[in-house]
């Protein structure tokens, strides 16, 4: 029976070492680089003396970061159905708690208006994955919702202008879906914390497989030279503040997790109601929180980057 368990991020296997290699590597680069523009008298010869004893170590190292941007990359481009829900809070309702939200979350998927609702065969294979946070005092609730918004990319949870404050009866009548709505996307999209490390990684394979042709652009080197050694100084910062980002989210506490498995949208509805070791909070505790779902096979990764 699938259960609540808090949400611990289960860093990449390979991350820390890799990025810790990458900002050592960048940092001393950058450094070397700096002195470099300063000397032109001898500019040539050390030049092709970094060249000459940077090259294997540059290059295995480059083999290392793309192995860990295919780890990254692949997950981030599988399709989903993305659903947020930002509670009552939002909608000035009163609290209703984790069974609030469920209830909500289970309507959504017979809201016709919503042409991005989920819809697969009635037996088919699918999976899903909750993020939810709680509170019973608004405070609290703050707190967790940055930390919602910091893995999914949302920095500011409100609702957007033109659905603030509507008329839900109305909405009905008129043929419109009723909020919350779904998404239909990929991970990437919603989990920038990764997606921006895969694209420095990227980025920063590019600035490193070049540091073998310094020497052979003598006319424009202290130049290039120069703007080389600042980017590869901003890409080692960049890359501490997203490491700092999701070492955040690592080390979160209030966020609970539920991965269910289902044969069609009907059993994971009871999977999800019936699901045990519920998180702690009341019934009038203030509650938000998203779902990924998608098909099981393509689902694997997601789970696994998420640590599911």
């Amino acid at each position: 029976m699938p259960e609540w368990r808090p949400f611990h991020l289960a860093m990449i296997p390979g991350v820390p070492p890799t990025l810790d290699a990458v900002n050592e590597a960048t940092g001393t680069v950058s450094g070397v680089l700096d002195t470099l523009s300063g000397l032109l008298d001898t500019l040539a010869e050390l030049a092709s003396f970094m060249a000459d004893s940077m090259h294997a170590t540059m290059h295995a190292l480059i083999a290392i970061l793309q192995e860990l941007i295919n780890q990254l990359y692949n997950p981030l481009q599988t399709g989903l159905y993305f659903y947020l829900d930002k509670g009552p809070l939002f909608t000035s309702g009163d609290p209703d708690g984790l069974q609030g939200f469920l209830s909500r979350w289970k309507n959504s998927f017979e809201d016709f208006g919503d042409i991005h609702r989920p819809q697969f065969a009635e037996h088919a294979e699918i999976s899903a994955m909750f993020f939810v946070v709680g509170a019973n005092d608004l405070p609290d609730f703050y707190r967790l919702l940055r930390l919602l918004g910091m893995l999914f990319g949302i920095p500011a949870l409100d609702w957007e202008e033109d659905e603030y404050g509507f008329d839900i009866p109305t909405r009905i009548e008129n043929g419109m879906s009723t909020p919350p709505d779904w998404e239909s996307l990929r991970l990437g999209k919603v989990c920038p914390p990764f997606a921006r490390l895969a694209e420095i990684l990227t980025q920063t394979v590019g600035m490193l497989s070049v540091t073998d042709d310094y020497a052979n652009i003598l006319d424009s080197l202290a130049e290039i030279i120069s703007e080389k050694a600042a980017l590869l100084a901003a890409i080692a910062d960049e890359i501490q503040s997203i490491v700092d980002a999701i070492t955040a989210l690592i080390e979160s506490s209030g966020l609970y997790v539920l991965q269910i498995d289902g044969n069609g949208i009907d059993d994971l509805k009871a999977k999800a109601e019936t699901a045990t070791d519920g998180p702690p909070w009341n019934l009038e505790s203030w509650v938000a929180g998203t779902c990924l779902l998608g098909a099981t096979a393509d689902f694997g990764p997601v789970v696994e980057l998420l640590g599911g």
